[in-house]
């Protein structure tokens, strides 16, 4: 009887210990939720996002967020392409993995690391911006005014104010359009600043606006500033480097991971990743779960206690 009532009660230790570790690991996955992440082109042609929580994550622990594929503004091909061609200014989505340990940020689209040659520009081309994104559930400005912005600059040959690859926390961000023949706020409004504003000119093209899971608010602080233009890192605080997994062609190395490439059908697909203890300092720690496991052993062992005093009296 003292045996039985002692593995009943090992029971109960083990089935608390596991509560407690379940509920650690949930910690560990909704550390970013409500994160919203953005990318947009040097010259905006195109923007998307990813808020974190917002759909479901697969069986693999990814997120995806499918972007319109016909608001890739390309000059006098308007949301198209050349025949033959692939239009390079059309981003098809992001897609965010979090694990217990890193953040792994998959972005596709027709748009090369290195960019697309572009005569005008500086640089001779026009690539990406920087990626951005703020824990605070704010809008991008707020986030920028109260220093919760973080941006991770990832491409070497795009025109952001900061030169070393990486994430930045404190982020300031500025417009290179001006630079990038692109949507300027003087000559066409930004983001939606009126009749020749990238969203004007899309759904004149006969294209649909899209920015993944978000919506043009997000950038516009809510209609205050429809002029948004802003796409690279002016300064920040480095933090920490990025280690690439993908820079163009879907490597093995993100598809161990559980990317699905199938969620997509841009022809680039850029993926990094970068340690999650970086931006977020309240991951429980393996010993903290253990201790999690500790307090629920002592429950069973008071129980125990309990249990052989009533078996004695008995």
């Amino acid at each position: 009887m003292k045996t039985q009532s002692l593995f009943n009660l090992l029971k109960v230790g083990i089935a608390t210990f596991g509560i407690f570790f379940v509920a650690g690991q949930a910690a560990y996955a909704s550390d970013l939720k409500g994160t919203a992440f953005s990318i947009s082109l040097e010259c905006m042609n195109d923007t998307t996002g990813l808020l974190l929580g917002q759909t479901s994550t697969d069986a693999n622990g990814w997120q995806y967020a499918l972007d319109s594929n016909k608001d890739g503004m390309n000059g006098n091909y308007w949301v198209g392409a050349a025949p033959g061609t692939v239009n390079p200014y059309d981003i098809s989505g992001m897609a965010i993995k979090e694990t217990a340990t890193s953040i792994i940020v998959a972005i596709n689209g027709n748009m090369k690391l290195t960019g697309e040659a572009e005569q005008g520009a500086a640089g001779g081309q026009i690539g990406y911006g920087d990626l951005f994104f703020n824990m605070a559930g704010k809008t991008f400005d707020n986030a920028m005014s109260s220093g919760d912005l973080f941006g991770i600059h990832f491409s070497s040959v795009n025109a952001s104010g900061v030169q070393q690859l990486g994430v930045y926390s404190g982020v300031q961000a500025k417009t290179v359009t001006d630079v990038k023949e692109g949507y300027t706020v003087a000559t066409y409004g930004g983001l939606a600043g009126g009749g020749n504003s990238y969203e004007s000119q899309v759904k004149q093209g006969g294209g649909v606006v899209g920015y993944g899971d978000l919506t043009s608010s997000y950038f516009t602080n809510n209609g205050q500033d429809n002029t948004f233009n802003l796409n690279v890192i002016k300064s920040g605080n480095y933090l920490d480097g990025i280690s690439f997994l993908a820079q163009g062609n879907v490597t093995q190395q993100l598809l161990t991971t559980g990317y699905d490439a199938t969620k997509f059908n841009g022809t680039q697909t850029i993926a990094f990743e970068f340690k999650k203890s970086d931006i977020v300092k309240s991951t429980p720690e393996p010993a903290s779960l253990a201790g999690l496991g500790i307090v629920g052993l002592a429950l069973a062992g008071s129980k125990l206690r309990k249990k052989s005093i009533i078996v004695a009296i008995g």
